[in-house]
């Protein structure tokens, strides 16, 4: 069935066939489906900060990336995680 949203570039045909796939591939290969794209989109939010921030180390990144998508107050938390289990040390990018 294809969407109402006039905003959809998706074809009545193009969204019956996806909608198809999607019934074929069962409720297990939805899930691999989805965790695929997850993790396709942590990466390319974490290529996209690495470009915007060429000069922090992989730390550094992770934290930004954590800071961005979870909040501040876990990022300190894992910050703080990462200095009690040693991991390198680096320049904090946390706000506040």
């Amino acid at each position: 069935m294809a969407s109402t949203d006039p905003t959809c570039d998706t074809s009545p045909a193009a969204a019956a066939a996806q909608l198809e796939q999607l019934r074929r591939m069962g409720p297990a290969g939805r899930l691999r489906a989805g965790l695929r794209f997850s993790q396709s989109m942590i990466a390319l939010s974490r290529a996209a900060l690495r470009r915007r921030n060429p000069e922090l180390d992989e730390r550094a990144l992770r934290l930004l990336w954590i800071e961005q998508t979870y909040g501040t107050d876990l990022a300190r938390k894992v910050e703080r995680h990462m200095e009690r289990v040693g991991w390198p040390s680096a320049t904090s990018t946390l706000q506040g």
